[in-house]
Protein backbone atom coordinates (compact mmCIF):
# COMPACT_ATOMS: atom_id res chain seq x y z
CA UNK A 1 0.00 0.00 0.00
CA UNK A 2 1.16 3.30 -0.87
CA UNK A 3 1.66 5.88 1.86
CA UNK A 4 2.63 9.17 0.83
CA UNK A 5 -0.93 10.75 0.15
CA UNK A 6 -3.61 9.53 1.99
CA UNK A 7 -1.53 7.31 5.10
CA UNK A 8 1.04 9.39 5.67
CA UNK A 9 -1.60 12.61 5.43
CA UNK A 10 -3.45 10.70 8.29
CA UNK A 11 -0.32 10.49 10.32
CA UNK A 12 0.14 13.86 10.55
CA UNK A 13 -3.52 14.28 10.66
CA UNK A 14 -3.56 12.30 13.79
CA UNK A 15 -2.01 14.78 15.53
CA UNK A 16 -3.24 18.54 16.79
CA UNK A 17 -0.93 21.17 17.62
CA UNK A 18 -1.74 22.77 21.07
CA UNK A 19 -0.84 26.81 22.35
CA UNK A 20 -1.36 36.93 20.02
CA UNK A 21 -4.95 40.05 20.77
CA UNK A 22 -7.27 42.55 20.10
CA UNK A 23 -8.14 45.03 22.13
CA UNK A 24 -10.92 46.95 22.36
CA UNK A 25 -9.70 48.87 19.07
CA UNK A 26 -12.23 51.38 19.38
CA UNK A 27 -11.97 51.66 23.24
CA UNK A 28 -15.23 50.44 23.52
CA UNK A 29 -15.85 47.95 26.26
CA UNK A 30 -19.52 45.97 27.16
CA UNK A 31 -20.92 45.97 30.78
CA UNK A 32 -18.91 42.76 31.71
CA UNK A 33 -15.88 44.69 30.54
CA UNK A 34 -15.19 42.36 27.13
CA UNK A 35 -14.18 44.08 23.96
CA UNK A 36 -16.50 45.35 21.39
CA UNK A 37 -15.32 45.74 17.79
CA UNK A 38 -17.14 47.27 14.80
CA UNK A 39 -16.20 46.36 11.07
CA UNK A 40 -18.96 47.58 9.72
CA UNK A 41 -20.34 45.43 7.09
CA UNK A 42 -18.37 42.56 8.55
CA UNK A 43 -20.32 42.82 11.67
CA UNK A 44 -19.62 44.04 15.15
CA UNK A 45 -17.99 41.61 17.75
CA UNK A 46 -17.96 41.22 21.68
CA UNK A 47 -14.28 39.53 22.35
CA UNK A 48 -12.83 38.24 25.75
CA UNK A 49 -9.86 39.05 28.03
CA UNK A 50 -7.08 36.59 28.43
CA UNK A 51 -3.78 35.50 30.03
CA UNK A 52 -4.21 37.94 32.92
CA UNK A 53 -5.75 40.86 31.13
CA UNK A 54 -2.65 41.33 28.81
CA UNK A 55 -4.82 40.01 25.99
CA UNK A 56 -8.15 40.66 24.31
CA UNK A 57 -9.50 38.08 21.64
CA UNK A 58 -12.26 37.15 19.63
CA UNK A 59 -12.68 33.89 18.55
CA UNK A 60 -14.97 32.35 15.38
CA UNK A 61 -15.05 35.65 13.54
CA UNK A 62 -16.32 34.73 10.02
CA UNK A 63 -14.80 35.65 7.29
CA UNK A 64 -16.37 34.53 4.33
CA UNK A 65 -19.86 32.95 3.23
CA UNK A 66 -20.44 29.19 4.09
CA UNK A 67 -19.60 27.00 1.88
CA UNK A 68 -22.62 24.96 1.64
CA UNK A 69 -25.03 24.55 -0.60
CA UNK A 70 -24.00 25.60 -4.06
CA UNK A 71 -20.82 26.86 -2.84
CA UNK A 72 -19.79 23.48 -1.76
CA UNK A 73 -16.80 22.68 -3.76
CA UNK A 74 -16.28 26.24 -4.98
CA UNK A 75 -13.94 28.84 -4.26
CA UNK A 76 -14.51 31.21 -0.96
CA UNK A 77 -16.58 33.78 -1.34
CA UNK A 78 -17.30 37.28 0.19
CA UNK A 79 -19.53 37.33 3.69
CA UNK A 80 -22.69 39.04 3.30
CA UNK A 81 -23.20 42.04 4.45
CA UNK A 82 -23.65 42.15 8.63
CA UNK A 83 -26.15 43.51 10.65
CA UNK A 84 -25.27 46.10 13.73
CA UNK A 85 -26.02 43.63 16.18
CA UNK A 86 -23.25 42.38 18.36
CA UNK A 87 -22.37 38.86 17.85
CA UNK A 88 -20.85 37.24 21.06
CA UNK A 89 -17.46 35.75 19.72
CA UNK A 90 -16.03 35.71 23.76
CA UNK A 91 -16.06 31.74 23.94
CA UNK A 92 -14.46 29.11 21.49
CA UNK A 93 -17.38 27.44 21.00
CA UNK A 94 -20.39 29.85 21.54
CA UNK A 95 -23.04 26.80 21.75
CA UNK A 96 -22.38 25.74 18.05
CA UNK A 97 -19.69 23.70 16.69
CA UNK A 98 -17.13 25.61 14.42
CA UNK A 99 -14.47 22.86 13.17
CA UNK A 100 -14.22 22.20 9.69
CA UNK A 101 -15.71 18.67 9.00
CA UNK A 102 -12.76 16.75 10.35
CA UNK A 103 -11.13 13.66 8.01
CA UNK A 104 -8.16 11.37 8.10
CA UNK A 105 -9.20 9.81 11.89
CA UNK A 106 -12.25 8.63 14.03
CA UNK A 107 -10.46 9.98 17.15
CA UNK A 108 -11.49 13.43 17.01
CA UNK A 109 -9.50 15.82 19.57
CA UNK A 110 -8.79 19.55 20.87
CA UNK A 111 -11.17 21.68 21.68
CA UNK A 112 -14.57 20.74 22.24
CA UNK A 113 -13.82 17.88 19.47
CA UNK A 114 -16.65 16.68 16.86
CA UNK A 115 -16.70 15.71 13.45
CA UNK A 116 -16.96 19.21 12.14
CA UNK A 117 -19.38 21.84 10.16
CA UNK A 118 -19.01 22.98 6.60
CA UNK A 119 -20.06 26.37 8.39
CA UNK A 120 -16.67 26.72 9.51
CA UNK A 121 -14.63 29.32 7.42
CA UNK A 122 -14.11 31.57 11.10
CA UNK A 123 -11.09 33.11 12.51
CA UNK A 124 -9.51 33.44 15.83
CA UNK A 125 -7.51 37.09 16.66
CA UNK A 126 -5.18 38.01 19.87
CA UNK A 127 -3.76 41.34 20.27
CA UNK A 128 -2.51 43.16 23.04
CA UNK A 129 -4.92 44.75 25.36
CA UNK A 130 -3.40 47.79 25.24
CA UNK A 131 -3.66 47.88 21.44
CA UNK A 132 -5.80 50.11 19.56
CA UNK A 133 -6.74 51.27 16.22
CA UNK A 134 -4.24 53.48 14.63
CA UNK A 135 -1.15 51.33 16.76
CA UNK A 136 -0.18 49.56 13.22
CA UNK A 137 0.98 46.67 15.09
CA UNK A 138 2.76 43.59 13.07
CA UNK A 139 0.39 40.78 11.98
CA UNK A 140 0.60 37.03 11.88
CA UNK A 141 -2.18 35.28 10.69
CA UNK A 142 -1.51 31.15 11.31
CA UNK A 143 -2.41 27.78 9.38
CA UNK A 144 -3.18 25.16 11.86
CA UNK A 145 -1.83 21.73 11.49
CA UNK A 146 -3.41 18.19 10.78
CA UNK A 147 -1.77 16.99 7.77
CA UNK A 148 -4.81 19.24 5.92
CA UNK A 149 -7.15 16.86 7.47
CA UNK A 150 -8.29 17.70 10.75
CA UNK A 151 -7.88 19.79 13.85
CA UNK A 152 -8.77 23.56 13.69
CA UNK A 153 -7.55 26.93 14.87
CA UNK A 154 -8.37 27.28 18.64
CA UNK A 155 -6.04 24.01 19.28
CA UNK A 156 -3.17 26.85 18.98
CA UNK A 157 -3.70 29.35 21.04
CA UNK A 158 -1.67 32.27 20.86
CA UNK A 159 -2.32 34.17 24.14
CA UNK A 160 0.36 33.73 25.64
CA UNK A 161 2.87 34.37 23.80
CA UNK A 162 1.26 37.62 22.70
CA UNK A 163 0.19 37.97 26.05
CA UNK A 164 4.00 38.00 26.94
CA UNK A 165 5.01 40.18 23.71
CA UNK A 166 2.56 43.10 23.53
CA UNK A 167 4.09 43.96 20.18
CA UNK A 168 1.89 41.58 17.89
CA UNK A 169 -1.10 40.67 16.71
CA UNK A 170 -2.10 37.25 15.99
CA UNK A 171 -4.71 35.29 14.04
CA UNK A 172 -5.43 31.54 13.18
CA UNK A 173 -8.10 30.63 10.86
CA UNK A 174 -10.02 27.38 9.98
CA UNK A 175 -10.18 26.36 6.47
CA UNK A 176 -12.03 23.70 4.54
CA UNK A 177 -10.44 20.07 4.96
CA UNK A 178 -9.55 16.88 3.45
CA UNK A 179 -12.06 15.97 1.20
CA UNK A 180 -14.41 18.87 0.83
CA UNK A 181 -11.27 21.30 0.40
CA UNK A 182 -9.04 19.18 -1.96
CA UNK A 183 -11.86 17.13 -4.19
CA UNK A 184 -9.81 18.85 -6.90
CA UNK A 185 -12.13 17.36 -10.20
CA UNK A 186 -12.41 18.27 -13.71
CA UNK A 187 -15.90 19.17 -13.63
CA UNK A 188 -15.22 22.01 -10.85
CA UNK A 189 -12.99 23.39 -13.98
CA UNK A 190 -15.67 22.89 -16.13
CA UNK A 191 -17.63 25.52 -14.11
CA UNK A 192 -14.75 27.88 -14.03
CA UNK A 193 -13.43 26.73 -10.61
CA UNK A 194 -10.25 26.64 -9.32
CA UNK A 195 -8.73 23.13 -7.21
CA UNK A 196 -6.90 24.03 -3.77
CA UNK A 197 -9.96 25.44 -1.89
CA UNK A 198 -8.27 25.05 1.44
CA UNK A 199 -5.03 27.23 -0.03
CA UNK A 200 -8.26 29.68 -1.69
CA UNK A 201 -9.42 29.88 1.99
CA UNK A 202 -6.02 30.63 3.57
CA UNK A 203 -5.52 33.38 0.99
CA UNK A 204 -9.15 34.55 1.69
CA UNK A 205 -8.67 34.95 4.75
CA UNK A 206 -5.52 37.21 4.97
CA UNK A 207 -7.67 39.41 2.39
CA UNK A 208 -10.04 39.31 5.25
CA UNK A 209 -7.23 40.36 7.76
CA UNK A 210 -5.95 43.07 5.03
CA UNK A 211 -9.36 44.83 5.42
CA UNK A 212 -9.99 44.80 8.91
CA UNK A 213 -6.71 44.26 10.75
CA UNK A 214 -6.67 48.13 11.43
CA UNK A 215 -9.71 48.05 13.67
CA UNK A 216 -7.96 46.10 16.05
CA UNK A 217 -4.93 48.21 15.89
CA UNK A 218 -2.84 45.91 13.39
CA UNK A 219 -0.58 47.04 10.08
CA UNK A 220 -2.41 45.35 6.96
CA UNK A 221 0.50 46.20 5.34
CA UNK A 222 3.26 44.27 7.35
CA UNK A 223 1.40 40.43 7.53
CA UNK A 224 2.71 37.30 8.04
CA UNK A 225 1.77 33.83 6.86
CA UNK A 226 2.87 31.00 9.59
CA UNK A 227 2.04 27.11 9.68
CA UNK A 228 3.27 24.52 10.44
CA UNK A 229 3.34 20.49 9.77
CA UNK A 230 0.18 20.49 6.84
CA UNK A 231 -0.32 24.25 7.72
CA UNK A 232 3.27 24.16 7.05
CA UNK A 233 2.57 22.09 3.20
CA UNK A 234 -0.21 25.19 3.50
CA UNK A 235 2.32 27.88 3.71
CA UNK A 236 5.09 26.17 1.71
CA UNK A 237 2.14 25.98 -1.22
CA UNK A 238 1.02 29.90 -0.96
CA UNK A 239 4.66 30.67 -1.36
CA UNK A 240 4.08 29.26 -4.97
CA UNK A 241 0.86 30.12 -5.11
CA UNK A 242 -0.13 31.53 -8.18
CA UNK A 243 3.49 30.96 -9.60
CA UNK A 244 4.17 33.28 -6.62
CA UNK A 245 2.86 36.41 -8.31
CA UNK A 246 1.03 39.03 -6.05
CA UNK A 247 1.29 37.82 -2.44
CA UNK A 248 -0.95 39.49 0.31
CA UNK A 249 1.43 39.31 2.54
CA UNK A 250 5.17 40.31 3.12
CA UNK A 251 6.60 37.80 5.28
CA UNK A 252 6.32 33.65 5.39
CA UNK A 253 6.90 31.30 7.72
CA UNK A 254 6.52 27.71 7.26
CA UNK A 255 7.70 24.78 9.70
CA UNK A 256 7.97 21.40 9.44
CA UNK A 257 6.25 21.43 6.11
CA UNK A 258 4.26 18.89 5.23
CA UNK A 259 5.60 17.51 1.90
CA UNK A 260 2.93 15.83 -0.65
CA UNK A 261 2.35 14.32 -3.90
CA UNK A 262 0.65 17.03 -6.48
CA UNK A 263 -1.35 14.84 -9.06
CA UNK A 264 -2.71 16.51 -12.02
CA UNK A 265 -6.64 16.65 -11.70
CA UNK A 266 -7.12 15.20 -14.80
CA UNK A 267 -5.28 12.06 -13.14
CA UNK A 268 -7.59 11.96 -10.16
CA UNK A 269 -10.94 11.50 -12.09
CA UNK A 270 -10.06 7.50 -11.47
CA UNK A 271 -9.85 8.38 -7.24
CA UNK A 272 -12.67 10.45 -7.48
CA UNK A 273 -15.15 7.88 -9.59
CA UNK A 274 -13.77 5.53 -7.36
CA UNK A 275 -14.85 7.59 -4.22
CA UNK A 276 -18.19 8.59 -5.79
CA UNK A 277 -19.27 5.20 -6.64
CA UNK A 278 -18.79 4.59 -2.72
CA UNK A 279 -21.89 6.93 -2.03
CA UNK A 280 -23.83 6.22 -5.12
CA UNK A 281 -22.86 9.15 -7.12
CA UNK A 282 -22.64 6.39 -10.10
CA UNK A 283 -21.88 8.88 -13.29
CA UNK A 284 -17.98 8.91 -14.19
CA UNK A 285 -16.15 12.13 -14.57
CA UNK A 286 -14.60 10.79 -18.16
CA UNK A 287 -17.28 12.61 -20.21
CA UNK A 288 -17.93 16.47 -19.36
CA UNK A 289 -21.66 15.60 -18.92
CA UNK A 290 -20.70 12.53 -16.34
CA UNK A 291 -18.44 14.75 -14.55
CA UNK A 292 -21.07 17.52 -14.38
CA UNK A 293 -23.30 15.28 -12.79
CA UNK A 294 -21.08 13.40 -10.63
CA UNK A 295 -20.18 17.11 -9.24
CA UNK A 296 -24.17 17.97 -8.43
CA UNK A 297 -24.58 14.84 -6.44
CA UNK A 298 -21.42 15.41 -5.03
CA UNK A 299 -23.22 18.60 -3.79
CA UNK A 300 -26.47 17.23 -2.84
CA UNK A 301 -25.24 14.78 -0.18
CA UNK A 302 -24.97 15.37 3.60
CA UNK A 303 -21.91 16.26 5.20
CA UNK A 304 -21.23 13.56 7.54
CA UNK A 305 -22.17 11.01 4.37
CA UNK A 306 -19.18 11.93 2.90
CA UNK A 307 -17.03 11.93 5.81
CA UNK A 308 -18.12 8.83 6.57
CA UNK A 309 -17.77 7.59 3.23
CA UNK A 310 -13.79 9.16 3.39
CA UNK A 311 -12.84 7.06 6.56
CA UNK A 312 -14.17 3.85 4.37
CA UNK A 313 -12.37 5.01 1.72
CA UNK A 314 -8.99 5.31 2.98
CA UNK A 315 -8.92 1.63 3.74
CA UNK A 316 -9.23 0.89 -0.33
CA UNK A 317 -6.58 0.50 -2.91
CA UNK A 318 -5.93 1.10 -6.42
CA UNK A 319 -6.42 -2.01 -9.16
CA UNK A 320 -2.20 -1.79 -8.42
CA UNK A 321 -2.55 -2.19 -5.26
CA UNK A 322 -1.28 1.28 -3.60
CA UNK A 323 -3.40 3.62 -2.10
CA UNK A 324 -5.73 6.05 -3.77
CA UNK A 325 -3.70 9.73 -3.98
CA UNK A 326 -5.01 11.29 -0.88
CA UNK A 327 -7.69 14.66 -0.63
CA UNK A 328 -4.41 17.28 -0.97
CA UNK A 329 -3.48 20.05 -2.90
CA UNK A 330 -3.24 19.33 -6.92
CA UNK A 331 -1.48 20.83 -9.80
CA UNK A 332 -5.16 22.53 -11.27
CA UNK A 333 -2.87 24.86 -13.93
CA UNK A 334 -4.39 27.58 -12.43
CA UNK A 335 -3.37 28.25 -8.41
CA UNK A 336 -0.50 25.55 -8.75
CA UNK A 337 0.31 25.33 -11.97
CA UNK A 338 3.31 22.47 -11.19
CA UNK A 339 4.45 20.05 -8.63
CA UNK A 340 5.51 22.85 -5.61
CA UNK A 341 9.32 21.44 -5.46
CA UNK A 342 9.30 21.94 -8.89
CA UNK A 343 7.97 25.77 -9.08
CA UNK A 344 10.45 26.27 -6.17
CA UNK A 345 13.50 25.17 -8.13
CA UNK A 346 12.21 27.29 -11.27
CA UNK A 347 12.47 30.70 -9.02
CA UNK A 348 8.84 30.69 -8.69
CA UNK A 349 8.65 31.49 -5.20
CA UNK A 350 6.83 35.11 -3.49
CA UNK A 351 9.20 37.78 -3.29
CA UNK A 352 9.19 38.29 0.54
CA UNK A 353 11.64 37.40 3.64
CA UNK A 354 11.40 33.55 4.71
CA UNK A 355 12.38 31.74 7.98
CA UNK A 356 12.17 27.48 7.43
CA UNK A 357 13.25 24.31 8.95
CA UNK A 358 12.45 21.50 10.83
CA UNK A 359 12.22 19.24 14.06
CA UNK A 360 15.44 17.14 14.37
CA UNK A 361 13.43 13.70 14.37
CA UNK A 362 9.66 15.01 12.88
CA UNK A 363 8.43 10.89 12.81
CA UNK A 364 9.86 9.90 16.28
CA UNK A 365 6.08 10.57 17.77
CA UNK A 366 4.22 10.29 14.13
CA UNK A 367 5.89 6.50 13.67
CA UNK A 368 7.39 5.24 16.27
CA UNK A 369 8.62 2.49 14.99
CA UNK A 370 9.11 2.72 11.14
CA UNK A 371 8.68 -0.74 8.97
CA UNK A 372 11.34 -2.93 9.64
CA UNK A 373 11.67 -4.30 6.17
CA UNK A 374 13.33 -0.90 4.70
CA UNK A 375 13.01 -2.19 1.02
CA UNK A 376 9.11 -1.92 1.50
CA UNK A 377 8.78 1.18 3.53
CA UNK A 378 10.81 2.76 0.48
CA UNK A 379 8.52 1.08 -2.25
CA UNK A 380 5.21 1.89 0.17
CA UNK A 381 6.12 5.12 0.63
CA UNK A 382 7.39 6.39 -2.73
CA UNK A 383 4.59 4.38 -4.58
CA UNK A 384 4.17 3.15 -7.96
CA UNK A 385 6.36 5.14 -10.12
CA UNK A 386 9.08 3.67 -7.42
CA UNK A 387 12.06 1.82 -9.51
CA UNK A 388 14.25 -1.08 -8.28
CA UNK A 389 17.17 1.17 -9.38
CA UNK A 390 15.59 3.54 -6.53
CA UNK A 391 14.86 1.23 -4.35
CA UNK A 392 19.03 0.53 -4.31
CA UNK A 393 20.13 3.65 -3.87
CA UNK A 394 18.05 4.62 -1.31
CA UNK A 395 19.69 1.25 0.51
CA UNK A 396 22.95 2.76 -0.10
CA UNK A 397 22.38 6.35 1.41
CA UNK A 398 20.35 4.67 4.32
CA UNK A 399 22.36 2.11 5.10
CA UNK A 400 21.56 -1.18 7.01
CA UNK A 401 22.14 -0.24 10.75
CA UNK A 402 25.48 -1.49 12.41
CA UNK A 403 27.41 -1.28 15.60
CA UNK A 404 29.31 2.00 16.48
CA UNK A 405 27.27 3.80 14.11
CA UNK A 406 27.90 8.10 13.99
CA UNK A 407 26.57 11.12 12.09
CA UNK A 408 30.26 11.16 10.43
CA UNK A 409 29.84 7.73 8.72
CA UNK A 410 26.50 8.16 7.54
CA UNK A 411 25.42 4.86 9.69
CA UNK A 412 22.14 3.90 11.90
CA UNK A 413 22.38 2.32 15.47
CA UNK A 414 18.61 0.96 14.87
CA UNK A 415 16.04 0.20 11.96
CA UNK A 416 14.06 2.91 13.56
CA UNK A 417 17.04 5.73 13.52
CA UNK A 418 17.25 4.72 9.53
CA UNK A 419 13.13 4.65 9.00
CA UNK A 420 13.06 7.82 10.87
CA UNK A 421 15.58 9.85 8.63
CA UNK A 422 14.00 8.28 5.31
CA UNK A 423 10.45 9.18 6.55
CA UNK A 424 11.92 13.03 7.46
CA UNK A 425 13.85 14.09 4.58
CA UNK A 426 11.70 12.13 2.17
CA UNK A 427 8.50 13.96 4.14
CA UNK A 428 9.57 17.53 5.71
CA UNK A 429 13.30 18.00 5.11
CA UNK A 430 13.53 18.01 1.46
CA UNK A 431 10.83 21.06 1.32
CA UNK A 432 12.50 23.53 3.77
CA UNK A 433 15.80 22.72 1.95
CA UNK A 434 13.66 23.95 -1.17
CA UNK A 435 12.05 26.92 0.31
CA UNK A 436 15.21 27.80 2.01
CA UNK A 437 17.32 27.62 -1.25
CA UNK A 438 14.62 29.00 -3.28
CA UNK A 439 14.34 32.32 -1.56
CA UNK A 440 18.24 32.74 -0.98
CA UNK A 441 18.42 32.54 -4.70
CA UNK A 442 16.09 34.78 -5.57
CA UNK A 443 18.11 37.14 -3.49
CA UNK A 444 15.41 37.02 -0.43
CA UNK A 445 16.39 36.80 3.19
CA UNK A 446 16.55 33.65 3.91
CA UNK A 447 16.87 31.66 7.59
CA UNK A 448 16.63 28.14 8.08
CA UNK A 449 17.05 25.83 11.19
CA UNK A 450 16.94 23.12 13.13
CA UNK A 451 14.83 22.49 15.83
CA UNK A 452 16.47 19.81 18.71
CA UNK A 453 14.62 20.89 21.98
CA UNK A 454 12.15 18.05 23.17
CA UNK A 455 8.98 17.58 24.46
CA UNK A 456 10.07 15.76 27.11
CA UNK A 457 7.07 15.77 29.39
CA UNK A 458 5.22 14.34 26.32
CA UNK A 459 6.93 12.09 25.00
CA UNK A 460 9.58 9.86 25.00
CA UNK A 461 13.70 10.23 25.31
CA UNK A 462 14.29 8.01 22.37
CA UNK A 463 12.47 9.79 20.42
CA UNK A 464 14.76 13.42 20.68
CA UNK A 465 13.21 16.30 19.42
CA UNK A 466 9.90 15.00 17.57
CA UNK A 467 7.15 16.80 15.44
CA UNK A 468 5.64 19.65 17.27
CA UNK A 469 7.96 20.23 19.62
CA UNK A 470 8.60 23.50 18.18
CA UNK A 471 5.32 24.64 18.45
CA UNK A 472 4.82 23.61 21.99
CA UNK A 473 7.68 25.94 23.55
CA UNK A 474 6.32 28.32 21.00
CA UNK A 475 2.83 28.64 21.79
CA UNK A 476 2.04 26.34 25.20
CA UNK A 477 1.62 28.39 28.88
CA UNK A 478 5.51 28.82 29.66
CA UNK A 479 4.22 28.14 33.88
CA UNK A 480 3.47 24.83 32.76
CA UNK A 481 7.48 24.61 31.69
CA UNK A 482 10.57 23.98 33.42
CA UNK A 483 13.20 26.39 33.93
CA UNK A 484 15.37 24.49 30.97
CA UNK A 485 12.37 24.24 28.47
CA UNK A 486 11.12 27.92 29.23
CA UNK A 487 14.64 29.10 28.14
CA UNK A 488 14.25 27.87 25.12
CA UNK A 489 10.77 28.68 24.60
CA UNK A 490 11.84 32.73 25.26
CA UNK A 491 14.89 32.69 23.04
CA UNK A 492 12.42 30.69 20.26
CA UNK A 493 9.63 33.12 20.56
CA UNK A 494 12.51 36.20 20.53
CA UNK A 495 13.46 35.06 17.16
CA UNK A 496 9.88 34.54 15.48
CA UNK A 497 8.61 37.43 16.62
CA UNK A 498 10.95 39.56 16.02
CA UNK A 499 10.77 38.16 12.38
CA UNK A 500 6.71 39.33 12.65
CA UNK A 501 7.91 42.49 13.18
CA UNK A 502 11.23 42.78 11.31
CA UNK A 503 11.56 40.34 8.76
CA UNK A 504 14.89 39.32 10.52
CA UNK A 505 14.86 37.20 13.43
CA UNK A 506 17.90 38.92 14.66
CA UNK A 507 16.59 42.50 15.17
CA UNK A 508 15.03 41.78 18.47
CA UNK A 509 16.23 38.52 19.44
CA UNK A 510 17.03 37.52 23.48
CA UNK A 511 20.62 39.68 24.03
CA UNK A 512 22.08 35.93 24.87
CA UNK A 513 20.96 34.44 22.18
CA UNK A 514 23.65 34.21 18.80
CA UNK A 515 23.00 35.65 15.34
CA UNK A 516 21.16 33.55 13.18
CA UNK A 517 22.68 33.75 9.87
CA UNK A 518 21.20 33.43 6.54
CA UNK A 519 21.30 30.27 4.23
CA UNK A 520 23.62 29.87 1.88
CA UNK A 521 22.97 27.96 -1.46
CA UNK A 522 26.63 27.19 -2.37
CA UNK A 523 27.46 23.96 -2.89
CA UNK A 524 27.68 21.94 0.15
CA UNK A 525 27.30 25.37 2.50
CA UNK A 526 24.55 25.51 4.46
CA UNK A 527 23.94 27.49 7.44
CA UNK A 528 21.01 26.86 9.92
CA UNK A 529 20.19 27.89 13.36
CA UNK A 530 20.64 24.75 15.40
CA UNK A 531 18.16 25.50 18.50
CA UNK A 532 17.97 23.24 21.68
CA UNK A 533 18.39 23.15 25.22
CA UNK A 534 21.48 23.86 27.97
CA UNK A 535 23.26 20.98 28.04
CA UNK A 536 24.23 19.73 31.62
CA UNK A 537 27.93 19.02 30.36
CA UNK A 538 28.16 22.20 28.60
CA UNK A 539 31.69 24.37 29.10
CA UNK A 540 29.68 27.20 29.01
CA UNK A 541 26.60 26.62 31.86
CA UNK A 542 26.16 30.83 31.54
CA UNK A 543 24.14 30.31 28.29
CA UNK A 544 20.81 29.94 29.01
CA UNK A 545 20.49 27.56 26.19
CA UNK A 546 22.73 25.60 24.04
CA UNK A 547 21.42 26.98 20.63
CA UNK A 548 24.56 27.92 17.74
CA UNK A 549 24.76 27.83 14.25
CA UNK A 550 25.67 24.72 12.49
CA UNK A 551 26.51 23.80 8.51
CA UNK A 552 24.06 20.82 7.51
CA UNK A 553 26.30 17.84 7.67
CA UNK A 554 27.72 16.95 4.14
CA UNK A 555 25.57 13.90 4.11
CA UNK A 556 22.87 15.25 4.68
CA UNK A 557 23.14 17.83 2.32
CA UNK A 558 23.18 15.59 -0.27
CA UNK A 559 20.44 13.72 0.47
CA UNK A 560 18.53 16.97 0.46
CA UNK A 561 19.53 17.52 -2.52
CA UNK A 562 18.59 13.97 -4.05
CA UNK A 563 15.46 14.43 -3.03
CA UNK A 564 14.90 17.88 -4.24
CA UNK A 565 16.04 16.87 -7.67
CA UNK A 566 14.02 16.85 -10.93
CA UNK A 567 14.80 12.96 -11.03
CA UNK A 568 13.22 12.10 -7.54
CA UNK A 569 10.18 14.96 -8.06
CA UNK A 570 9.23 13.33 -11.29
CA UNK A 571 8.82 9.88 -9.34
CA UNK A 572 7.24 11.56 -6.10
CA UNK A 573 5.20 14.01 -7.35
CA UNK A 574 6.16 16.29 -4.59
Amino acid sequence: MQLPTSTLAALFASLVFSSFAAAAPTAELDNNGGPVVDLGKYGKFLGTVQNNGTVHSWKAVPYAAPPVGDLRFKAPRSLPTQNSTIQDVSQDFPGHITACVQFGTTSFVGVNASPGTEDCLKLWIWAPAKAKAGDKLPVVVYTHGGGLQNSQSPNNDFSDMVGQDGGFIAVNANYRLGLLGHWNSVASRDEGEPGNLSLLDGRFAVDWVHKNIAQFGGDPNNIAIQGQSGGGGAIMSQLVLYDGKKPNYQKAIPRSNQNYAAYKIEDLTPRNDAFAKLVNCTDSASTKEGAAKQLACMRSLPAETIRLAAVNFSRTAQPNGYSWPGWLPSVDGETLTDQPIRLFNQGKIAKVPVLTGDVTNEFGQLNPHPNGNFTALVNSTIGPAVTPDFIAEMERIYPAPIANASLDTNTYATEDNRGWTFMNEYSFNGAAFAIARAAKKAGLPSFYYRFNAPQTQKYPAYYGASHSADNWHLQNATSEMNATEKAVAYEWRAYISSFIKHSDPNTARLASSPEWQQFNPTYRYAPRLLVQQQLAASANLSAPTGTGMELVPTNEWDRLALWTSEEVIKMTKQ
